[in-house]
């Protein structure tokens, strides 16, 4: 079965969505958002038309279209991924580096954590940590954690976004 990705070729999103379709025998290809044109609620590339959230698409989240079908991130990871696991998609305050965090949850237990635009050690560091905790605790560990003089950090992001969904 084919599947076309639209995002961005770099972001670590596209990559597990690419790895997640691949295991499922799904093979995948990236367009690339700069050959595309917005049109309304619509995008195409001259052959195959998406149907999406411009902002969304604006935040790096890739949109995966399958036999017909065009599904957001987390909507691909949920229908293709591992039985069970829900995606939460945050998109944080645009005062901290990372513009789309995306936490994988099973029964209340962070079972991964990507964070696009972050710094790629700091959020392998994190993902490490954090997986395998209860939201709860992960949410309580991160309310307060700063950032430079910022009045929020990614970690904080990360703890609203669970706090509030």
């Amino acid at each position: 079965m084919p599947a076309k990705i639209l995002g961005n070729p770099q972001g670590r999103l596209t990559k597990k969505a690419q790895d997640t379709l691949l295991a499922k025998g799904i093979t995948s290809e990236i367009i690339s958002p700069g050959v595309l044109e917005l049109t309304g609620d619509w995008r195409t590339d001259g052959a195959v038309d998406y149907r999406a959230d411009y902002e969304t698409h604006n935040q790096m989240l890739p949109l995966i279209y399958i036999d017909g079908v065009c599904y957001n991130f987390a909507q691909a990871m949920e229908k293709y991924g591992d039985s069970g696991v829900i995606w939460k998609v945050i998109i944080p305050s645009p005062a901290v580096c990372s513009k789309v965090i995306a936490v994988a949850i099973k029964d209340d237990v962070i079972q991964e954590v990507i964070m696009e635009g972050s710094c790629m050690g700091f959020s392998n560091a994190l993902n490490i940590l954090v997986k395998g905790m209860e939201i709860s605790r992960v949410v309580q560990l991160l309310q307060n954690v700063p950032c430079q003089t910022r009045s929020t950090s990614c970690p904080q992001e990360l703890s609203k976004g669970l706090r509030n969904g």
